[in-house]
């Protein structure tokens, strides 16, 4: 469904992605492994044109969208929960899951009420604003908001990033239940334990590129890789 080919990609003079190549299979969970600054955020930020493909080039469905606008990938069915979340503090909880599902089609498969249903918390929660909410909180709104645009492809960055383990087991039923129902997903973590228990397949990215490529199993196997590339 996603194909990166030789992508090179950076903030300004300064590239930090140098030729990484992975794909994402449809109906399948890729995670994306590495260190802090391995160059894991910046990559799902050019898939999501919110950096310029320097060189390579990133297809989806077998079409370019190297050059294409962000709103436009989304559009094409491409959801992405960045790492702040970036929930709207000021909108209610309802008012920021309606917003996300404003161009949603009449049949749309994921509803106010189907998210609600599956985030129990977050109907308890709809009067409250943003910045009311807990972390745990955010991070429910912030992949409800994300499904509520139907997306054919989710991305998420570090979805478990400080919050308690009671929270993170949640959110690791929540998308493992996503992975039962076929929905194609690429994570981002640093949490080993609950990216392999979820992934198909794994990427680990090392100084820009990819060091590492095979099944859950496999790296769960290999303890040399986890301790040169993982720390753990």
């Amino acid at each position: 469904m996603l194909e990166l080919s030789a992508l090179e990609t950076g903030y300004g003079e300064t590239r930090v992605i140098h030729g990484l190549s992975l794909e994402a299979q449809a109906g399948r969970m890729l995670a994306i492994l590495g260190r802090n600054g391995a160059g894991k955020t910046t990559t799902l930020k050019a898939v999501m044109g919110l950096l310029p493909v320097t060189s390579g080039d990133i297809r989806f469905d077998g079409h370019s969208i190297a050059k294409t606008k962000p709103y436009d990938i989304a559009r094409l069915g491409v959801a992405y929960v960045p790492e702040t979340r970036d929930i709207f503090p000021s909108l209610t909880v309802k008012e920021n899951l309606t917003l996300a599902g404003r161009t949603a089609p009449a049949n749309a498969e994921w509803t106010l009420d189907r998210v609600i249903d599956f985030f129990p918390r977050l109907g308890e929660r709809l009067s409250n604003g943003g910045n009311q909410l807990s972390g745990g909180e955010q991070q429910m709104l912030a992949i409800g908001r994300a499904l509520l645009m139907n997306p054919r492809l989710l991305i998420l960055d570090e979805p478990t990033e400080g919050l308690a383990p009671i929270i993170v087991r949640q959110i690791h039923d929540k998308l493992a239940a996503l992975k039962e129902a076929g929905l194609t997903m690429i994570l981002v973590e640093q949490n080993f334990g609950f990216a392999t228990s979820l992934a198909d397949e794994v990427i680990i990215v090392g100084r820009g590129k990819s060091v590492w490529t095979g099944s859950s199993d496999a790296i769960r196997a290999d303890s040399e890789t986890q301790h040169k590339w993982l720390g753990v």
